[in-house]
């Protein structure tokens, strides 16, 4: 009897071993996929570089279909449940990995982090797992954060988009949808851009076309006061150039590409396959690797120690650069793609183990590492 055939997007980590106890795997470029790959595949796994639609299944096999992503945009679902095919995603997986890269964006923007130490506010569009999870990372910290979800009963940090987009730093953690009662393609147009505050850093770690790209580089030359960070770009892998030239910071769709998040993406998926199969789950042993260490001066305090620990676990500027430089060249599209497919090793603030001087460290100062996630500081 032949095994059950997987096919997966090789950028998946740890697929071949996470799902080889359910049948044979066979990879492909998920950019790329397509119908003729999937041969007599009964499960497709995938991220969100692939269209799963009607064009893919019609005529396959498949009867479960994982997308490795807390997205589900890149997925027909009407279509899936027309058919009977179940699928699932890895809602949260990545979450942390996001309000890390975020945390990174304020901590190298110049004045941005004491602006907010000393009474600054964050708003925040979207309080699904990465909005929810930044927010309360925000408020351990003491940095005032308010949001604008217009899915969410009333609570004391709710406000209407007009108050979240006057906020000193504006973050979009929003999914990508055209239909229903409240969509985001768009949500930030040119009239809404308008009402940034002056000086306003504006982040979108959600999905590119929530704002429109085009306006937003229209504003970018209207205004040089403020400051933008994008993850997520309309129309990628093929960005506009203009605007990477006008934003401060430029990454290629990898805020939630840490190490970490990606395996747990793996292993939820893996779990909700073998629900679907009525299998048991494999048990399989931990495959990060050690804890790295981290060292930090005892004499780091307030903002110094905060950024100090955050860009020793991860800068921001490393991928802008590696971006901006692979674009230089001409890369395009493929670039861009490459960029993500050979991403480097990134970990979790919370994987690290801080060492060296912080036997000397103060309270307050073992306090504000705990908040970030390092809970262990060993002399």
């Amino acid at each position: 009897m032949s095994r059950r055939l997987i096919v997966a997007d090789e950028n998946i980590p740890e697929v071949g071993r996470y799902f080889s106890a359910l049948g044979e795997v066979r990879t492909r470029p998920g950019r790329s996929l397509a119908a003729s790959d999937l041969g007599d595949a009964e499960i497709l796994l995938v991220r969100s570089v692939t269209r799963v639609d009607a064009a893919l299944l019609e005529g396959s096999r498949v009867r479960f279909v994982g997308t490795a992503t807390i997205g589900t945009d890149h997925l027909d679902l009407e279509y899936l449940q027309r058919q009977g095919i179940a699928w699932a995603s890895a809602p949260g997986c990545n979450a942390t990995s996001v309000v890390e890269y975020v945390l990174s964006g304020l901590c190298v923007l110049d004045g941005v982090l004491e602006r907010l130490l000393s009474g600054g506010r964050v708003g925040i569009i979207g309080l699904g797992n990465v909005g929810m999870r930044l927010m309360q990372r925000l408020r351990r910290l003491g940095i005032e954060a308010v949001a604008f979800d217009p899915f969410l009963a009333p609570a004391p940090y709710l406000r209407d988009l007009d108050e979240v987009l006057a906020a000193d730093v504006v973050c979009c953690h929003t999914p990508l949808t055209r239909t229903g009662p409240h969509p985001t393609h768009h949500l930030l147009n040119a009239s809404r851009l308008q009402r940034l505050h002056p000086g306003a850093v504006l982040l979108n770690a959600g999905r590119g076309a929530m704002i429109d790209n085009r306006a937003l580089l229209a504003l970018l030359n209207e205004r040089p006061d403020l400051r933008v960070v994008l993850d997520v770009w309309e129309g990628e892998p093929d960005i506009d150039l203009d605007l990477l030239e006008r934003v401060a910071i430029a990454t290629p769709h990898i805020a939630g590409y840490s190490l970490d998040g990606k395996l747990a993406g793996t292993r939820m998926i893996l779990d909700a396959c073998c629900s679907f199969l009525n299998e048991s789950t494999p048990q399989l042993e931990a495959v990060a690797g050690d804890a790295p260490l981290m060292r930090l001066p005892s004499e780091l305090t307030g903002a110094a120690l905060l950024r100090g620990a955050v860009l020793a676990a991860y800068d921001v500027r490393e991928d802008d650069r590696r971006l901006r430089s692979a674009l230089a060249a001409g890369g395009g599209a493929q670039a861009f793609d490459l960029l993500r497919k050979h991403y480097p090793v990134r970990r979790e603030l919370a994987a690290y183990r801080v060492l060296a001087d912080t036997e000397d460290l103060s309270a307050r100062a073992k306090a504000v590492l705990n908040d970030l996630g390092l809970a262990h500081a060993d002399p």
